[in-house]
């Protein structure tokens, strides 16, 4: 029984994973896992990805430069899709290679090792790849989204800080156009 191919495909905060698969002639396509359900996308991984991106008004060329400025420059940097969902991924290579596997942070359970330069990567829900790389190598790119994840969430928070003189005075606080207001109040 051949199962459907799917000519676009738009990540969603279900999205666990993207990786390469190989037609009969040679073409690399996608094999998306999405909550409980796998199918195939007519899209290399990195075009899934960019098209996600650009879907929500980014493209990968800023998500990778974005990712280095706050991070700092490194192989295979972790990117961000921006907005309501926010969700971070990760690429166990390089990531315009056609075999690189794109993980959703928010999904990935655990890493271990498998062999020398073998690894596993349990994702929530039961799911595991078996990845020619070092539990080392792809725990490091884990750890790097994840410190990314918390210096963005860092920067974006809306918090309130101020120092004002202890007085016995009223003072109120309320949110102006662009910043917060600050008036004593009379008696």
């Amino acid at each position: 029984m051949e199962s459907t191919i799917i000519s676009k495909y738009i990540i969603v905060p279900e999205t666990k994973s993207i990786r390469a698969e190989f037609d009969e002639k040679g073409n690399c396509r996608s094999i998306v896992m999405e909550g409980n359900y796998t199918f195939t996308v007519d899209m290399k991984p990195v075009e899934i990805i960019n098209a996600s991106l650009k879907y929500y008004g980014f493209d990968l060329n800023g998500a990778i430069s974005g990712s280095k400025s706050v991070i700092g420059s490194c192989q295979a940097p972790p990117i961000r899709i921006p907005g309501r969902m926010n969700m971070y991924w990760f690429p166990h290579t390089l990531p315009h290679h056609d075999e690189c596997v794109w993980f959703a942070l928010h999904h990935v359970e655990a890493i271990l090792p498998e062999g020398e330069d073998l690894s596993r990567i349990y994702l929530k829900g039961g799911p595991c790849f078996k990845l020619n790389t070092t539990a080392k190598a792809l725990s490091e790119k884990y750890d790097r989204t994840e410190k990314y994840e918390t210096k963005i969430s860092k920067r974006t928070e809306n918090t309130l800080s101020f120092i004002m003189e202890r007085t016995t005075d009223i003072y109120s606080v309320e949110k102006g156009k662009r910043n917060y207001v600050i008036t004593r109040k009379k008696d």
